[in-house]
């Protein structure tokens, strides 16, 4: 499989250091508003990565952060709370994290590994601060911030092509306080007035920005670990930062191999802002659109290319989905159905090819997405006009193919059976095997009825049962 790495700017292929366990990490959500489209893109394709890599057979273990302390979340708890917000500051990070994953499990996102915060890892922060002093990589301000000197690590800027002569000359701000150089970053900021605070060597305050990616994930993940990601937006100087970082802390060039970053979102030709006033929230779009066509709208763009948003463009994958759907309703049906031998032969494994082919190339998702569909399409013209001409063995493979294609992109995912119903179903299911090799079957036939009612049809198959999901969430 081949993947755009940042690091060095060409596809490259995909070899994880432990062979079967792919490690990664995405910088999370700062928790101070609602989650919004572009946001979404992000995780959706790290959801569709982890899914690719585990229908490869890999362990992912896929960490996800969040940001629960920042200046933002802090302005945002002083316009709530106002005088209040010292003590109530919390309440915002933990609104927006419990935001943040109901609107993954409406979009179908697979959970993390693991989701570390900010505030949960201060300690680990401290320490590497201080080693980060003790190195000579970073300096005491009068005020009690820490700051990372960046000149001190060799060909900084080289991972998101910056000169730092050329960011000196034209950084806009004077430099803060006790700062060498106007490129140099926090790893502690000084406490101010109001604000909350951990104790530390040099003063009260709290963790900088770029400092906690790299903590947390290496806590994680170990070091090196197999792929960093993210926006685009992250390239610098977020991700530069950590890996400047790492270079000072580990004496490694780089502490994961290769780095993933998905392209902007934009709306009308400009890119989503809050200062354009053109910000789409994940809320807004999942109100009107299922998650399905959400995803399957983002996998119509290259991932790493900037993608216009628009409702015409979910109105298109909303009717995709209602295909793919159709397809999956009918060849179900046509499990049962078909007959005893192959008169005829199916054409599905070129679409699977294509499929898998446009994924192995730098995940090239738009022309995945469109092999499904086209795929669809040809269950539905031809595929089910053959019924009686092939065999139940030719309707389950065709039907396990165009899952298991599904599965990856993440749509078709209201054809499982519920969680909270699938242990039972299970269960029916072998006793049911067990009065079928009893041969009660009056008994077995009395299973098989009752899941019916609730969408489970049952496929048997000699000694074997499948099952499919058929009751699902309106469109």
């Amino acid at each position: 499989m081949l993947i755009y790495n940042t690091a060095t700017r060409q596809k490259e292929e995909f070899v994880t250091y432990t062979p079967g366990l792919a490690r990664g990490y995405v910088c999370g959500i700062t928790p101070y508003d609602h989650v919004h489209v572009g946001h979404g893109r992000v995780y959706v394709f790290f959801d569709v990565f982890r899914r690719y890599l585990e229908a490869k057979g890999y362990e992912v273990r896929l960490v996800i952060n969040f940001t629960d302390i920042d200046d933002k979340i802090i302005n945002r708890a002083k316009e709530e709370f106002g005088h209040e917000a010292y003590r109530r500051w919390r309440e915002v990070p933990e609104r927006y994290i419990a935001e943040f994953f109901e609107l993954n499990k409406r979009l179908f996102i697979k959970p993390a590994y693991a989701y570390p915060r900010v505030t949960e890892n201060v300690e680990e922060m401290v320490a590497w601060t201080s080693a980060l002093v003790e190195k000579g990589f970073a300096y005491v301000a009068p005020d009690g911030s820490v700051y990372f000197e960046v000149g001190k690590v060799p060909r900084y800027g080289e991972f998101s092509g910056q000169k730092i002569e050329e960011l000196v000359a034209g950084a806009r701000v004077e430099p803060e306080p006790g700062k060498k150089n106007p490129l140099d970053f926090a790893l502690w900021k000084s406490w101010s007035p109001g604000e909350p605070w951990w104790n530390s060597p040099w003063c009260p305050g709290r963790p900088g920005w770029h400092l906690e990616c790299v903590v947390m994930s290496t806590k994680h993940l170990g070091i090196p670990f197999d792929f960093h990601g993210g926006g685009a937006d992250l390239i610098f100087p977020h991700h530069e930062n950590e890996i400047a970082i790492a270079k000072a802390y580990f004496g490694v060039d780089n502490f994961a191999r290769y780095w993933i970053h998905v392209g902007y979102l934009t709306v009308r030709g400009e890119k989503m802002s809050k200062s354009l006033g053109n910000v789409i929230t994940l809320n807004e779009v999942l109100s009107k659109y299922s998650g399905e066509a959400l995803r399957l709208a983002y996998a119509m763009g290259h991932y790493r290319k900037p993608m216009e948003f628009s409702f015409e463009l979910l109105d298109q994958a909303e009717d995709m989905v209602k295909t793919l759907y159709t397809a999956y309703d009918e060849l179900s049906q046509a499990v049962a159905d078909a007959g005893e031998e192959d008169r005829e032969r199916l054409e599905v494994d070129k679409y699977a090819e294509a499929f898998y082919a446009a994924l192995e190339d730098d995940f090239t998702t738009p022309e995945a997405a469109q092999q499904l569909y086209g795929l669809a399409r040809y269950i539905i013209s031809t595929v089910l006009h053959k019924v009686d001409k092939i065999s139940r063995e030719t309707a389950l493979a065709t039907l396990r193919r165009y899952t298991e294609m599904a599965d990856v992109l993440g749509v078709l995912e209201r054809r499982q059976v519920p969680k909270e119903l699938e242990e039972a179903v299970k269960s029916l299911v072998e006793a049911r095997a067990r009065l079928r090799q009893e041969k009660q079957y009056a008994l077995a036939d009395y299973i098989r009825q009752r899941l019916a009612q609730i969408g489970v049809e049952l496929h048997d198959f000699g000694p074997r049962t499948y099952y499919t999901y058929r009751r699902r969430q309106s469109f």
